[in-house]
């Protein structure tokens, strides 16, 4: 049985659940808010979100990777990063309402009572990520799956209470978010508790500073992903209406639900990899082989029923987002392939590499972006995604051939043993369903 198998099951079957959710939530916000409320939900959403990850400096996955090391103690490593994260979080609701002080074009896109909604979501856009990585770095699987699922839950029946049942449209959409991160933060913290990871302990100021370190060497590859998903939304809400933007944003939303199976394969791939001695690189090669076999048959699968799809998910007003579709696949085909080498150089003590790959990428969407979008449109903002995506893979795939001194041949030509692992995987689902989400087998080494 192959090692990691279980607790890949389990990270599965919570993305499983968080993209249930997560189609219901989009799919209730094209409905009810239409192309226009879409798009200055999702500017709203974009101005929180960049704001929470600058200000977090990486420290999430600073806790995460000191913790998973064993070189911080569960409790200082996690206690530690939440304190930084709460005072980066107060610094960026303070600029953020500094910002708004200023008549950019950027907010005219929604109403100035949204944006100062969008203020109250910027604490937990670091907090709802870090609570995740602290029980992957302590190996607790099964409750990352349960504090992912309550978010995206909670998040559903909050939209659909103050969406549908109080009208409230857009400020509505934006307040379930901040119920789902409150609500996730009390089961978080819990569970924490319950670890023994919010113990007493004393923190030191070269603690503080090691956190910062990594989060900062990691700080450029944190920040880019953000940005090379949301950059094309962004730079178009100074440029087009908000209806425009709301297509490009659903249409790179649906796409990105195909990276489920990679993300959990990266999950369980990171607390293997971090403090072994060479990274593993022969399991992070088959766990990369594997995420691309999975992602190309979604991919192409949504390439086929992509019109009925949109109609469908998103409504008949959605259906100029499919040709954006079509041209953001091949993007994150590589994206979903190659995450398993960020698992790898994360693990590794080597944040630098994903910095490198993730913002050289991010430049060149953004390049190709400005390039391409007063010639064809929408479209150029799409192709500048897939550009981008294409550049971050081939360094990374260059890094790790680097690194580990594998041949590209060696690393990507699929074996026997690559199919059964993901043969293993529905079979651990099946026994989880059966024992009531306990996921029975083989201890992973």
């Amino acid at each position: 049985m192959k090692e990691g198998t279980k607790d890949t099951a389990i990270a599965l079957g919570s993305r499983l659940g968080v993209l249930a959710f997560g189609i219901g939530i989009q799919s209730a916000l094209a409905w009810l808010l239409g192309t226009d409320g879409r798009g200055s939900y999702a500017v709203c959403l974009i101005f929180a979100t960049i704001l929470g990850i600058i200000f977090t400096f990486g420290t999430d996955r600073a806790g995460q990777y000191f913790v998973a090391s064993g070189r911080m103690g569960r409790s200082e490593g996690v206690t530690s990063s939440l304190v930084l994260l709460v005072f980066g979080a107060a610094l960026a609701v303070l600029v953020g309402r500094a910002l708004m002080i200023f008549d950019f074009a950027f907010f005219q896109k929604a109403e100035r009572s949204s944006f100062l909604i969008a203020l109250g979501i910027i604490p937990f856009v670091g907090l709802t990520n870090a609570f995740a990585l602290f029980f992957v770095g302590l190996r607790r699987f099964k409750w990352m799956a349960v504090v992912q699922v309550v978010n995206v839950a909670v998040h559903f029946a909050a939209t659909l209470v103050l969406v549908i049942g109080l009208r409230l449209g857009v400020d509505g959409a934006l307040l379930s978010i901040i119920i789902a991160g409150f609500v996730t933060t009390v089961v978080s913290l819990w569970l924490l508790r319950k670890e023994g990871a919010l113990e007493s302990c004393r923190r030191t100021a070269e603690g503080y500073g090691g956190l910062l370190s990594y989060g900062l060497r990691f700080f450029v590859a944190k920040l880019s992903n953000v940005f090379h998903f949301r950059i094309g939304t962004m730079i178009l809400a100074f440029f087009i209406e908000p209806s425009g933007i709301g297509l490009f944003a659903a249409a790179s939303a649906l796409v990105m639900r195909v990276t489920i199976v990679p993300k959990a394969v990266e999950t369980a791939l990171f607390s293997r990899v971090a403090g072994h001695r060479d990274g593993r690189p022969e399991l992070v090669a088959q766990a990369g082989r594997a995420s691309a076999v999975v992602a190309g048959v979604a991919l192409g699968i949504l390439a086929a029923v992509a019109v009925p799809l949109v109609r469908v998910l998103l409504s008949d007003e959605f259906l100029p987002a499919v040709p954006l579709i079509w041209i953001i696949m091949p993007g994150v085909f590589l994206r979903a392939s190659t995450l398993a080498y960020s698992a790898y150089f994360m693990g590794t003590d080597r944040p630098a590499v994903c910095s490198v790959a993730v913002g050289v990428g991010t430049l060149v969407n953004v390049g190709v972006l400005l390039w391409l979008l007063p010639v064809i449109g929408l479209k150029g903002a799409a192709w500048a995604m897939t550009a981008g995506y294409l550049v971050s893979a081939v360094i990374l795939v260059a890094s790790f051939r680097r690194a580990t001194g594998q041949p590209i041949r060696e690393t990507w030509a699929l074996r026997r043993e690559d199919f059964a692992l993901l043969r293993d995987v529905p079979r651990y689902l099946r026994r989880a369903g059966r024992k009531g989400g306990a996921v029975e087998g083989p201890e992973a080494m």
